[in-house]
């Protein structure tokens, strides 16, 4: 009897925190060797802050203010390199803000504790997954998720059309890109592409709010972790007509040309350029393909980007888009370093010792269907 009693007074007490404040994460983004942004929606709009193993409160703040919000995202600084960030999230939910001068506040919850831990160039090896073109399949998101070993995996990549294009709401775009990771999300930096059905239907600003990067843009950016020195390009759109239609191709030719030149300063820097190993990461993959009409990005990419990261010295890129897998060889298009395209169907695992990459493919069922040593 005792035994059921403390059974009951347990799931009642887990039922209370699922009844009120978090209806989504915490979530990991933005890691980098001294900072990590911690990130969850509530299912009321109030004040946030992040608690630190040592008493510490991160609000969430806005110009030296606290602010209402259901989307929190609380930015973690001073922190250093391999360092295990000891957190949880916690709020006050707003009863009543209609009086600028006097709000009523509601319910307080506090989350569970979660463990992080921050990037860190000196470690030895560099360890990730990645996911692309889930088109909120979430099934088969959940299953190649849950094979993950979180103790040995440094941070997640999503590689671009985790969702599908749509008017985006706060709610829909976490369940379809966030929730199918499970506590993975928590403990893992999750790191992000934007695909070229992320950039398509309104409210697209809200991607970037849910994946924030401060520097130098929500969607381009550069971060090393271990051996391994990252560069991740955002393409935009993926054909002539569907460009036009959606924005106008010449929008996306000038959102590239800035990447050029940003890109050009960004792998001179000395954490990149120094790096044994150089990656590229993005959605649409750089590749002379023969449709001239459908893959009109892919060769203005291949044409305009590939000789700057033969110059830079990249290792390898990671691609996604196709929905079909493709090994394209180092020198098959005027690339010097080999292009893997990963299917819409895989999980790609990615590891790294600083001497060798290993490449692994895997199904959702945890089948091996890849696997190729660099």
């Amino acid at each position: 009897m005792k035994r059921f009693v403390l059974v009951i007074l347990a799931a009642t007490l887990c039922l209370k925190c699922l009844a009120g404040g978090i209806t989504a994460g915490p979530w990991v983004s933005e890691a980098r060797e001294n900072c990590v942004t911690i990130l969850w929606t509530s299912d009321k709009p109030g004040t946030a802050y992040v608690e630190l193993e040592d008493g510490t409160k991160v609000w969430e703040t806005y110009a030296g203010r606290r602010i209402f919000k259901r989307l929190h995202s609380i930015k973690i600084d001073g922190l250093k390199a391999g360092q295990i960030l000891r957190y949880r999230p916690c709020g006050i939910e707003i009863a009543d803000d209609s009086n600028a001068r006097d709000p009523k506040f509601g319910d307080t919850y506090e989350g569970p504790w979660h463990n992080v831990r921050t990037f860190n160039k000196k470690a030895s090896s560099c360890h990730f997954s990645v996911f692309n073109d889930i088109h909120m399949r979430t099934a088969k998101y959940s299953a190649l998720a849950g094979q993950i070993d979180s103790a040995g995996t440094d941070f997640l990549f999503l590689n671009g059309d985790i969702v599908t294009a749509g008017n985006y709401k706060l709610d829909t775009l976490v369940k379809y890109a966030l929730s199918p990771l499970g506590n993975l999300k928590a403990g893992l930096p999750v790191l992000f592409a934007r695909g070229n059905h992320e950039g398509r239907g309104n409210n697209v600003n809200l991607v970037a709010d849910v994946f924030p990067n401060a520097s130098p843009a929500p969607f381009y950016y550069t971060f090393r972790h271990g051996p391994v020195a990252f560069i991740v390009f955002d393409a935009g759109e993926t054909g002539k007509n569907r460009s036009v239609r959606y924005s106008g191709k010449e929008v996306y030719e000038d959102y590239l040309f800035s990447q050029i030149e940003w890109a050009k300063k960004a792998m001179k820097e000395p954490d990149f350029r120094k790096a044994p190993v150089k990656v590229c990461l993005i959605h649409v993959p750089m590749i002379d393909h023969p449709d001239q009409t459908d893959y009109l990005t892919q060769r203005w990419l291949n044409k305009h980007i590939v000789p700057l990261l033969n110059k830079a010295g990249i290792t390898l890129m990671i691609g996604a888009d196709l929905h079909e897998f493709m090994m394209c060889e180092a020198g098959s298009m005027g690339n010097s370093f080999p292009i893997i395209v990963n299917d819409d169907a895989r999980r790609l695992d990615f590891s790294c010792d600083g001497k060798k990459i290993t490449i692994r493919t895997y199904n959702s069922d945890g089948d091996l269907e890849f696997q190729r040593e660099f």
